[in-house]
């Protein structure tokens, strides 16, 4: 396949041994019933293997025009197949996994990919599913490849491809910022003008797919449905689901399951606009504002408490009662939450504006949202550009609004930033050409995506390297004995230490006296404290400033080291002052500056210590450490 040498290298030498084990891993966990650590494990799996497809530019099945592009290219190989494979077993054993959790939700996404990825029951054993291709297929190839003309539909084909290529590769990235998102939109209702709710549900659908979203809409709720208000409020389950659901919207949380989200992406629309009208909507707004302040009050008393009271009573009786109810839409109870949002958190609020019909931003949000709030116009813009008759591809405003979306949303992200930027440049480079060139063909396109992906490959190249060295790492350490990766961090840091390496050159055994019995002894300390540690708990070693007492600790410490064997005790050297409360957890801290994980110590409170602490008369302390 078309790659670059980078590529195929980091593919032979790493990445592919790097998320095998991974997999491993998370099968073994998954059979101890250890089921979290599982989940962590195939969740690096899938990203791992994803690193490795993309660089094979091996993708799920799309639609057919897709496949037959990638087809054209180069026919899939053996090796392709069976990496096909082993990311379809990943997703179908991790969909297992969120099943046996309780996320069903999750669960299903997890199967579709499996599916999509051809995942099956049983392999032919001589040849992977994937590689199997039909007649009709490799006829469509043959016509995709060679064709010297092209429609607007295959145009506006080669360009849904390109962005669901983008898309792809957007869910394989790790978001550090895990935002969570509401979107805010109105339902096809032809009486009241055009809503768009179609491309609303697309931004969503598409949405869910990035890897590290938390998105929520009245199609995705996140709230239980309502069952603990009094018993006038409980006749309508649907509307109490719908309420719980909405509350994220508002700035402050007012009952103990839903918390604010980070972002809100209103779609204004005609009708939207029009359910604005309402003549009681006002009416409705002021007394949710209301209610919020009486709620808010009730959750700071009592953080425990199940559902927001007054709210509810509010959205009751303008959705039941006869005076109000013609007029009520469920989405004005959104758009009244974001005013109260937008009043209490000025500048802060996260609400993205985007307009699916023109002139919507003023019908819908200009009342309370400021006209400098960035905004998203793309929709009717390029809808008015083919009005006028200039060429425009079938998505492509939902696929501007989305990708610009996924750019606020994920502000602070490296690695999305490296892949938008590349993405827009060659996106827009290959917008012109399709513009310009009506005799593009199917394998041309192949080799401009090509360049566009292989430029943003090289540009990301250098963070995976970095993801894949700490990924290595953290498995280093999953798998590593934590004794030996104390000692071997121990030596390590031993080796590095010039200043101690030179006192070892100059050091003399320091000889000691003790009072023992009544009479007092000297002798040398080394041998001294080795005899007293086989029966004592606890000895005191006291001198003068200056008299070595801290590196005759580091010597012990090493000494211990280099003659411990099996099932003796861990010499572990502690300088009190460096460690802040020493008093609480102080074995623990000491273990995290050596570098060990949250695992490893608690692997490591079985086992028997030698603890040396250093500098005990520094840290004025005035309770027993001990």
């Amino acid at each position: 396949m078309l790659g670059n040498s980078v590529s195929q290298t980091l593919i032979g030498s790493q990445v592919q041994v790097l998320a095998q084990s991974y997999l491993d891993q998370a099968r073994l966990q998954k059979a101890l019933q250890h089921l979290e650590m599982a989940l962590v494990l195939y969740d690096q799996a899938k990203v791992t293997f994803r690193h490795v497809a993309d660089a094979y530019q091996l993708f799920p099945s799309l639609a057919e025009v897709k496949n037959a592009l990638n087809q054209a290219r180069t026919p899939q190989t053996r090796e392709e197949g069976a990496l096909r494979q082993r990311i379809a077993e990943v997703y179908f054993e991790r969909a297992e996994l969120l099943e046996k959790l309780g996320k069903s939700g999750k669960a299903q996404a997890s199967y579709k990919k499996a599916q999509a990825w051809g995942y099956e029951e049983r392999y032919p054993a001589s040849i992977p599913p994937a590689a199997l291709l039909s007649v009709s297929n490799a006829s469509a190839v043959t016509q995709t490849a060679t064709s010297t003309s092209m429609s607007a539909q295959a145009k506006s084909d080669l360009v849904d491809y390109l962005f669901e290529k983008a898309l792809l590769t957007l869910s394989s990235l790790k978001i550090a910022n895990n935002p969570s998102l509401f979107l805010v939109y109105a339902h096809d209702n032809p009486t009241h003008g055009k809503a768009e709710a179609e491309t609303a549900k697309y931004l969503i659908d598409k949405l869910f797919q990035i890897q590290g979203f938390r998105l929520h809409s009245d199609q995705a709720p996140m709230g239980r449905p309502y069952s603990s208000s009094p018993e006038e409020l409980k006749k309508d389950g649907k509307l109490g689901d719908i309420v719980t659901n909405q509350l994220c919207l508002l700035p402050a949380q007012l009952i103990k399951e839903v918390k604010p989200v980070d972002k809100v992406v209103v779609c204004s629309s005609e009708v939207l606009g029009s359910y604005l009208k309402w003549k009681d909507y006002e009416k409705f707004h002021h007394e949710l504002q209301e209610a919020y302040d009486k709620d808010l009050k009730a959750y700071r008393n009592d953080n425990e408490q199940k559902d927001a009271l007054a709210i509810r009573q509010v959205v009751n009786k303008f959705s039941q009662e006869k005076d109000y109810k013609a007029g009520f839409h469920h989405v004005l109870t959104e758009i009244a939450f974001l005013q109260i949002r937008e009043k209490y958190m000025t500048g802060e609020h996260g609400i993205i504006p985007v307009s699916l019909t023109p002139n919507s931003y003023e019908e819908c949000l200009a009342h309370f949202i400021p006209a400098t709030t960035v905004r998203m116009e793309d929709i009717p813009r390029l809808e008015g550009q083919a009005q006028a008759g200039r060429e425009v591809h079938q998505n492509q405003s939902r696929h501007g609004v989305l990708f610009k979306l996924i750019e606020r949303l994920l502000v602070g992200s490296n690695e999305a930033k490296t892949f938008l930027d590349k993405f827009w440049t060659g996106h827009g480079k290959c917008i012109s050409l399709l513009n310009k060139n009506s005799t593009l063909g199917g394998l041309e396109f192949a080799q401009l995506l090509d360049g566009i992906f292989d430029g943003i490959q090289r540009a990301q190249h250098s963070q995976l390297a970095s993801i894949l060295n700490q990924q290595d790492q953290e498995l280093w350490v999953l798998k590593a004995d934590p004794i030996d990766a104390l000692k071997g961090q121990y030596f390590s840091a031993l080796t590095q230490n010039e200043a101690f390496q030179e006192t070892l050159k100059l050091y003399v055994a320091p000889r000691c006296r003790a009072s023992i019995n009544g009479e007092s002894k000297t002798f040398e300390l080394l041998l001294q404290v080795q005899a007293f540690l086989k029966d004592k708990k606890v000895i005191l070693l006291t001198g003068d400033s200056g008299a070595g007492k801290t590196t005759f600790n580091r010597r012990l410490e090493k000494h211990l080291w280099d003659h411990k064997k099996v099932g003796d005790a861990i010499p572990l050297f502690i300088s009190l002052p460096s460690i802040d409360k020493p008093e609480h957890d102080l074995i623990a801290k000491a273990l995290k500056k050596r570098g060990l994980s949250e695992l490893q110590i608690q692997k490591l409170k079985k086992e028997r210590f030698v603890f040396i602490l250093d500098g005990y008369d520094e840290i004025r302390q005035t309770q027993n450490l001990y």
